[in-house]
């Protein structure tokens, strides 16, 4: 019976584990809208900047969702997009950015 448990609670993390690997970025993604936009992502750490200003937190991607947590003016703010991958390019948005 132990054995069974352990390969079921193994076999559960395994399959948390290998989800969570599909859901980071790595790199500084660009708009493509004119409007000069940058997400910059390192893990879990994000840092977006627009307009001049620049602001870091954390991120997660959950299904076609991005969560993203983030310090400005020291309040913090949680903002939540629609969000897909395709090739060198993400969408936050609905807006592209390139890799």
């Amino acid at each position: 019976m132990k054995k069974r448990v352990c390969a079921l609670l193994l076999a559960v993390l395994l399959v948390a584990a290998l989800s969570a690997c599909g859901n980071t970025l790595s790199g500084t993604y660009h708009s493509t809208d004119g409007f000069n936009q940058t997400f910059t992502f390192s893990g879990d750490s994000i840092t977006m900047s627009a307009f001049g200003i620049s602001a870091s937190g954390t991120y997660k991607i959950s299904g076609s969702e991005i969560v993203i947590t983030y310090n400005l003016f020291g309040s913090e703010q949680t903002w939540s997009q629609s969000f897909s991958k395709d090739g060198s390019s993400i969408y936050i948005g609905g807006t592209e950015f390139k890799k």
